[in-house]
């Protein structure tokens, strides 16, 4: 599995998308690319791990959708959480698109990978 692979597809399926890292369920980064357009002050999700180690912790289920994909959002940034086989991809980006259809579009960049 190339995990800098997975990256560098994430990043390029939005031009909204700052940064996307992949971690363990526990935390560890794993990969992390930050976008080169990325200009200025970015918000990454590391300034949130307390947060999505939580929300990664609870390995909440729905039987229509499967495993449920967090978003939250801070200042001009929201970031996203996909479940990935043992890892969670985080994906940060700017709120200049809706969230839901971004991350349809992650979704679907991501599901490629499995």
């Amino acid at each position: 599995m190339n995990l800098s692979r997975l990256c560098k597809a994430v990043l390029g399926c939005n031009t909204s998308i700052q940064e996307v890292e992949i971690i363990t369920k526990s935390g560890v980064v794993l990969e992390k690319f930050p976008s080169q357009r990325a200009t200025g002050n970015r918000t990454g999700a590391g300034n949130n791990r307390p947060c999505l180690l939580e929300i990664s912790l609870g390995d909440e289920f729905d039987d229509l959708y499967g495993p449920i994909q967090y978003h939250f959002s801070h200042g001009n940034a929201s970031t996203f959480t996909f479940p990935f086989g043992n890892y969670l991809v985080v994906v940060t980006a700017t709120k200049s698109m809706g969230p839901i259809s971004l991350a349809t579009k992650i979704a679907r960049v991501i599901t490629r990978f499995c």
